[in-house]
């Protein structure tokens, strides 16, 4: 039997608009060890929902240098900054979020699941997909 683990937490990241300014956002970063490569990234904006699924390894990649070169990007700014870019067909979004934030979420996902020890239950995942 396999037995799923959970990791979440809330954080807040700022919204880069194209003038320069920024915007507050609430981000719900949720991890699962059924599905060990990837953290779900929920954005509450006003009364909008955008979700996200990233690969936590780019997550990892993206603190110490660029990362990615689809519709999800990461690289370090400045300090504790870093810069996450989400690319569609008709948009580019851009939002700041603390290094040391995201790092204290990774950590917890890898004692979940440690770096390499990555197993997917394909049965479960098969289950999933035909349920």
């Amino acid at each position: 039997m396999f037995n799923e683990t959970r990791v979440g937490t809330a954080t807040v990241v700022e919204f880069v608009r194209p003038d320069g300014s920024v915007e507050p956002m609430n981000v719900d970063l949720h991890y699962r060890s059924d599905d060990p490569h990837a953290v779900t990234m929920r954005f509450h904006a006003r009364d909008q929902e955008s979700v996200w699924l990233v690969g936590r390894e780019l997550l990892a990649d993206g603190i110490l240098s660029p990362a990615g070169l689809g519709d999800v990007r990461l690289r370090p700014g400045d300090g504790d900054v870093l810069f996450l870019e989400l690319l569609t067909e008709d948009s580019h979004a851009v939002f700041q979020l603390s290094a040391t934030e995201l790092q204290r979420f990774l950590d917890s996902t890898y004692a979940a699941v440690p770096a390499g020890r990555e197993v997917l239950d394909f049965e479960l995942l098969m289950k999933d997909l035909l349920g």
